[in-house]
């Protein structure tokens, strides 16, 4: 049923090429993985949800009481509508209930142009968060259902069938507490990026199970590492000045084993004295399938906290009393992370936000919805800078740690992609490589 859109004529406006250079990623473009997304992913992921949220009526009802039956109809009937103009490219509809939102995504719409207003026809960026955001729409201007997370047992089940490899990485910790600092933090920024291969929205929901030591799996990934600048964020973070409090901000991404692995970072940051706070930044509303929510972080780390394993549980409840401490934080939520706009435009849209990270020392930005927002759903040349294609974001110093995952990238030597491209033709969406990119801060003269 939901691959019928492949079936379905494309508009005249769809073009049989790749993006062109320096265009934005969008669909209309039929050799592009927006386009793949939009016509055959997304369609997926919401039939999927469907069939969950149906299925998974008992455990709904036993929450939320028998009446909320009629309200599970009415939301999967909205969202087979927004299935059916997703498919049939719609205009992107204004917000109209009781979300926090509601202005700043309202006045994005309202700024797009006919050409650039539908699903097909927008920027993929804009257009993919959107339907994320709609989606959340049905559920939350439902009085009983507005705190339902639809993905939540897809996250957890994605935290517990990685405990092995969890368990792992805690006992090689302790055998890391003599070894060369920087030795220590090129191993964990790698072993936080290979994290970022456990993304359930480009499986569509579908568990991603690991195996192997995560240590040895990082080391023998190192070829794959194809942007390497982890050597310029480990100076940063020596050279941070001590007369102040060193805050670190984490942008997260998915929940489970990737939001376990930035634990693990930041635990070795506070340990080692190279930061006394780190913030972590997590999304508003249920996002992108796996990503990150204030609840997945407490319920993950409650789940450590009552495990069976001692390891698992000393962890749990160290992190916890770090949150007690203020040496971990969670950030006030903050409905920029799922805004459509880029992070060039945050000093405009969310002047407050970019004033507060200005503040810290590093912020590490994790994944690729982070990484297109960082330099845009465009097609640059893929030798074009980083700190050119971010647009002169430079709050402070930025880390991208990020999986290739969208044809999108920057910061390559000439002649990199032509070898990479010989070595597989889908190697930008595969999630088989990675980058760690770093920008320093802009000292300003005042």
């Amino acid at each position: 049923m939901a691959n019928e859109v492949l079936y379905k004529p494309d508009p005249f406006y769809i073009m049989d090429i790749k993006t062109p250079r320096h265009h934005f990623l969008s669909a209309r473009y039929k050799q592009s993985f927006a386009y793949k997304t939009m016509k055959i992913r997304l369609p997926n992921i919401l039939q999927n949800i469907i069939e969950d949220t149906t299925k998974n009526f008992e455990n709904i009802s036993s929450e939320f009481g028998e009446a909320i039956w009629k309200d599970i109809r009415d939301i999967v009937d909205k969202i087979l509508d927004l299935k059916y103009e997703l498919e049939n490219d719609h205009v992107m509809k204004t917000f109209e209930g009781i979300e926090g939102d509601k202005w700043l995504w309202n006045n994005f719409l309202n700024d797009l142009n006919n050409d650039s207003n539908t699903f097909l026809k927008a920027c993929w960026l804009y257009s993919e968060c959107y339907i994320y955001r709609r989606l959340y729409y049905f559920f939350e201007n439902h009085i009983m259902l507005k705190t339902y997370d639809y993905f939540a047992q897809n996250k957890q089940n994605a935290f517990i069938i990685s405990v092995e490899p969890m368990l792992q990485i805690l006992h090689g910790l302790e055998s890391m507490k003599t070894d060369i600092v920087d030795d220590n933090l090129k191993i964990l920024l790698k072993l936080n990026l290979w994290g970022n291969r456990c993304d359930l929205s480009i499986s569509s929901g579908k568990e991603v199970r690991l195996s192997g030591n995560p240590f040895e799996h990082v080391k023998s990934l190192d070829e794959k590492v194809i942007i390497d600048e982890s050597s310029q964020v480990i100076e940063s973070l020596k050279s941070a000045n001590r007369r102040n409090a060193v805050v670190i901000e984490f942008i997260c991404d998915n929940a489970g084993y990737e939001l376990f692995t930035d634990f693990i970072l930041a635990d070795y940051l506070i340990e080692r004295k190279l930061a006394d706070k780190v913030r972590f930044n997590l999304k508003a509303i249920p996002w992108f399938i796996s990503d990150a929510t204030i609840n997945d972080f407490r319920w993950s780390l409650q789940y450590m906290k009552g495990h069976e394993s001692p390891v698992l549980r000393e962890y749990g409840k160290k992190w916890q009393n770090f949150v007690v401490e203020n040496k971990f934080e969670v950030a006030n939520i903050n409905y920029f992370w799922t805004s459509p706009y880029e992070y060039y435009r945050m000093s405009e849209i969310d002047p407050d936000l970019y004033k507060r990270l200005s503040t810290s020392h590093l912020i590490i930005f994790k994944g690729d919805l982070n990484y297109r927002k960082l330099i845009s759903d465009f097609s640059w040349d893929f030798t074009e800078s980083f700190e050119t294609c971010i647009r002169g974001f430079r709050p402070t110093n930025i880390c991208s740690l990020r999986t290739v995952k969208a044809d999108l990238i920057c910061g390559l030597l000439e002649g990199q992609s032509d070898i990479l491209e010989k070595e597989s033709k889908d190697w930008m969406i595969t999630g088989e490589y990675g980058t760690i990119q770093f920008a320093s801060k802009v000292i300003r003269n005042s």
